[in-house]
């Protein structure tokens, strides 16, 4: 891209946002100059600054709340993992112990066909 096309994009587009300010401005320069003098600007500053300390009140009550969920969801999970420990790990140590037994039978078994068939 060539700087003369972006110069004159750029110009284009100053000139273009102007003519578009100056046809749909709601009241004359005069009017709204008159307007921002006499605006209450500290009023709105507390609007704003109240609106501020809400929204810093609601984030902290979302925070702890976070925290709280987080903190249940942390206890559940280990509610949850100690009955698995209790009931299921005994579970798979039987079921490993009659894995090893069939290994160990297919395994004997394998010693006697291949004794059988030399």
């Amino acid at each position: 891209m060539d700087s003369k096309s972006l110069i004159s994009g750029l110009i284009t587009g100053i000139v273009a946002g102007g003519v578009s300010a100056l046809l749909s401005a709601p009241a004359s320069g005069d009017e709204t100059r008159n307007y921002v003098k006499t605006y209450d600007w500290k009023t709105l500053n507390n609007r704003l600054t109240r609106k501020g300390r809400s929204a810093a009140q609601d984030w902290r009550y979302a925070a702890t709340e976070g925290l709280e969920a987080v903190d249940g969801l942390t206890q559940e999970m280990k509610k949850t993992y100690s009955r698995y420990k209790e009931e299921v790990e005994p579970e798979v140590e039987s079921i490993q112990q009659q894995i090893k037994e069939i290994s160990d039978s297919i395994t004997e078994l394998n010693e006697r066909i291949r004794k059988e068939s030399e």
